[in-house]
């Protein structure tokens, strides 16, 4: 099988998405001259999702050099359980040791909801929060609020129809005031139910992805890449796939998004977004591929700005919180751009 070319980083996807842009596809194998992040953190219940939450997380660094040969760079993989009120544990059933198994001993007893990527960066500093386990880490509090949906599947409670507007309503582009899921009512968990089969992502080829065991049934499984390949103009994929496994293995999208960017010296010589294009996958909600159109709210900002910038531009219905959380990893940029460097013993630049 072929490497992944240079700007060809996928495989064809579905035909397309509402604003004409092409959804995204299966990704393909590491490009050459690349490094690569792959991610997948599962969450099932303890029993059940009110007791706590058990977590499963794996990832891998991967390095391609410019004849298309990969060597793993670095992995990681932790378990952990998060109490019903956010308390953040070891698992019971935990082994390894704490470089490679267990949780940092400084992050364990603190809430995984409020303040929590707070916590991870005073723990790990800048520079180390841009590491393999402080991003696996990064998607505990993603994966509480996703369990969300394991829920609605498992229960399919009916909102009464004289409750209350949800608190979510504005959140985001998918919850719009007026939109579909605002309006839905008694129907939204029947909708939120019909959702498409997720495709494998990469098979046995481990040049797409780490391997993983099949994903535990009635929990949630969210999967993440970045790629980087480091140049005068630098390349950008990334990849978002939030999934849930039902009782009987079937495994459906609940979220996609892929983006592609080109970052370069701008004023200053800081690095800084030049394009950005970002392509919703299969969603809850007929509103929700509108998020991807703000992307351009990002052309010209410095990496690192990203964070801040991604708080203050896409919020409420002009925003995603799964596509914001993608484009957050931009961050990753120039520290995995300097981590490829020192994998082939080339200075940064």
């Amino acid at each position: 099988m072929p490497f992944g070319s240079e700007t060809g980083r996928r495989t064809p996807g579905s035909a397309g998405t509402p604003d004409g842009r092409s959804a995204p596809g299966s990704p393909a194998p590491i490009s050459r001259g690349s490094i690569r992040r792959t991610t997948t953190v599962d969450a099932r219940p303890d029993g059940t999702w009110q007791a706590g939450t058990l977590i499963d997380a794996r990832g891998r660094d991967l390095v391609a050099d410019g004849g298309g040969h990969t060597r793993e760079h670095a992995t990681h993989r932790f378990r952990a359980r998060v109490d019903q009120d956010g308390t953040l544990r070891d698992a019971d059933d935990t082994t390894g040791d704490a470089a490679d198994g267990r949780l940092p001993a400084e992050l364990v007893g603190i809430d995984s909801r409020r303040g929590f990527r707070r916590a991870l960066t005073a723990y790990f500093g800048q520079a180390g929060g841009a590491g393999l386990q402080a991003a696996l880490l990064d998607d505990l509090p993603g994966m509480r609020i996703i369990s969300g949906y394991a829920q609605v599947q498992q229960h399919a409670p009916a909102r009464p129809a004289d409750q209350r507007p949800s608190p979510v309503i504005g959140v985001c582009a998918g919850w719009a005031a007026g939109g579909t899921a605002a309006t839905s009512g008694e129907a939204l968990p029947r909708m939120l139910m019909s959702r498409p089969p997720a495709v494998d992502l990469g098979g046995a080829d481990e040049r797409v992805w780490h391997s993983d065991p099949p994903p535990p049934r009635a929990g949630m499984r969210r999967r993440r890449l970045i790629e980087v390949t480091p140049d005068t103009v630098t390349g950008v994929y990334g990849y978002f796939r939030d999934t849930y496994c039902r009782p009987d293995g079937i495994e459906v999208v609940v979220h996609e998004y892929e983006i592609t960017a080109t970052v370069a010296a701008g004023v200053g010589g800081l690095q800084v977004v030049r394009e950005l294009t970002a392509r919703p996958g299969a969603l809850p909600f007929p509103e929700c591929p509108a998020a991807a159109a703000t992307d351009v709210r990002l052309h010209g900002v410095p990496l690192g700005e990203i964070e801040p910038e991604v708080r203050r531009r896409l919020v409420g219905p002009h925003g995603c919180t799964h596509l914001n959380d993608l484009l957050r990893t931009l961050r990753l940029v120039e520290p995995m751009t300097t981590l490829f460097r020192a994998t082939r013993g080339e200075p940064n630049q």
